[in-house]
């Protein structure tokens, strides 16, 4: 087979597979389009790393979050964001050599007349780091790494509570905040 016909039959593969994956309902991670409700939010909260990648988390889904509460739509308030890190176990001579890391959120939205749409709703996420004293700078960037995977799982449930929001205010009836 020459080399021009084995390009034009890795093209038609390549396209052939994206528009079966398209077809299909494919999403990448972390994209959910969200409803017109939450078209204009605007996001406010304590922890600047968060509110920054739940911006940029909206912006994938579609919507464009606002600057100013004014313009919104809907605000999530962010409203208590906690991040600790406690020893989980030591060795003989009292060392640490564990830790549990732990990311504690608490958020509510509300729509722009001050409905709540979701009330109170707490995450909590935890993860476990071994430690030696010996590797101090690579322990330090596995928790660095630990924490912003945890900030991201956070901000990806945000994004789907956000979605089971928008869509439950086309379904009478159904309460808005009960869900998870």
């Amino acid at each position: 087979m020459n080399i021009g016909k084995l390009r034009i039959m890795r093209t038609f593969t390549a396209i052939l597979l994206t528009a079966l994956l398209a077809g299909c309902g494919f999403h990448l991670r972390g994209q959910v389009e969200l409803a017109p409700i939450m078209s204009a939010p605007w996001v406010t909260g304590q922890d600047p790393a968060l509110v920054s990648d739940l911006r940029q988390a909206l912006r994938q889904s579609g919507v464009q979050p606002v600057k100013d509460s004014a313009a919104a739509t809907v605000i999530i308030d962010l409203a208590r964001v906690e991040y600790s890190r406690s020893v989980r176990s030591v060795d003989n001579n009292g060392i640490a050599t564990g830790y549990t890391l732990r990311y504690d959120l608490t958020y509510r939205v509300v729509d722009r007349v001050g409905r709540v749409l979701a009330d109170n709703t707490s995450l909590i996420f935890s993860r476990d780091l071994d430690y030696k004293s010996t590797q101090l700078l690579q322990k330090n960037q596995e928790e660095a790494a630990l924490q912003e995977s945890m900030r991201q799982e956070v901000v990806r449930r945000i994004i789907r509570r956000l979605n089971g929001i928008a869509l439950n205010e086309h379904s009478p009836g159904v309460g808005l905040v009960g869900l998870v």
